[in-house]
């Protein structure tokens, strides 16, 4: 019996893209292949997708509303979900904008891949800090003004973090600032103890910690919950000197309230990795702000993310052959 799978879309940050808009590697076909003598594989092309496909299984990356070069936009990604889609893997760990009522009834599986970045998000994190302390940036104009500056820097020592959400991101980001000797607490949806968490503590406490942290970190999932629980309140809770990093979903935080916060020194800066609207108008006020370091939703880029997603989604394409039950299925009503 054969098993039709197709693989289109590249993921985002992937370093090896084709000219035909395909990503896989000799390495990664084979690995695929090595699954099962059932398996058919299929490369398309996210802006050639054949009207009523009929693969078995897709592994996919798109169907965003911020449609990026290279991915399945909104409705092309739609024309995999036929009659004979069974799996849909994506190349993401967030998967709000891609339900579709075929997810919703059950009829197709939506699985994610956590833990593909990981490693360069939280190395990203560590980064911000290290720049904020350090005071890269003004060293940088120092050095391109040939201005001879000593500056005032500080220390990742014994300051505080405080991580929202300590899912993988956030327990690789402890583990990381534990190198440092820093103090770290965070919030988990299930209080628990968490390795190189010295607190733990649940999203309806979160008000009465923010004022201790030197560094507040997003790494939690967009979910009704998360939505906007962030706003003028919980800015002004922070220490005026606290430095705000956000590599989770922008519209974790009340964006006016963000900007306002910035703009009258509520809190000390913002890396700013997610943003509601992407990619940013070129309007934006967060373009000419000095306490403000962008990134283009890419602290994940790395040589290693097409590795990683093949790796997951074969670890599942060999329960699927097996018929065991799939990992990492997204469950759309809870959002994670």
């Amino acid at each position: 019996m054969t098993i039709k799978v197709a693989v289109s879309g590249i993921p985002r940050g992937y370093q090896y893209p084709r000219d035909d808009l395909n990503w896989l590697q000799e390495k990664h076909i084979e690995q695929i292949k090595a699954i099962s003598p059932e398996i058919e594989l299929v490369e398309v092309p996210p802006d050639n997708v054949p009207d009523n496909p009929d693969y078995e299984v897709v592994l996919g990356e798109g169907g965003n509303r911020t449609h990026y070069h290279g991915e399945l936009d909104w409705e092309d990604y739609q024309k995999f979900f036929t009659p004979e889609l069974k799996w849909m893997q994506l190349c993401s760990t967030g998967f709000s904008d891609n339900i579709t009522p075929e997810v919703l009834d059950g009829s197709v599986t939506l699985t994610n891949a956590p833990g593909i970045h990981t490693m360069p998000i939280a190395e990203s994190v560590i980064t911000a800090m290290l720049d904020h302390a350090k005071r890269l940036k003004q060293r940088r104009i120092d050095q391109r003004d040939r201005n001879w500056t000593q500056l005032k820097c500080d220390e990742l020592y014994h300051r505080i973090v405080l991580i929202i959400g300590l899912g993988n991101i956030g327990q690789r980001t402890a583990r990381l600032c534990k190198a440092f000797d820093m103090r770290v607490i965070g919030t988990k949806r299930r209080v628990e103890p968490v390795d190189n968490v010295d607190l733990v503590f649940p999203i309806s406490e979160l008000k009465s910690h923010l004022g201790e942290a030197d560094y507040v970190v997003v790494a939690a999932p967009l979910t009704p919950e998360t939505q906007y629980m962030l706003g003028e309140f919980e800015f002004k809770a922070m220490k005026p000197s606290a430095y705000y990093i956000n590599i989770g979903r922008g519209a974790v935080a009340s964006e006016p309230a963000l900007i306002k916060a910035l703009k009258e020194d509520w809190i000390g800066g913002a890396y700013l990795d997610a943003l509601e609207v992407e990619p940013l108008p070129v309007d934006h006020s967060f373009w000419g702000m000095e306490n403000v370091l962008l990134i283009p939703h890419d602290s994940h880029s790395s040589p290693f993310i097409g590795d990683r997603i093949v790796d997951i989604f074969c670890m599942n394409l060999e329960r699927y052959v097996e018929g065991k039950s799939l990992r990492n299925i997204c469950d759309p009503r809870k959002g994670y």
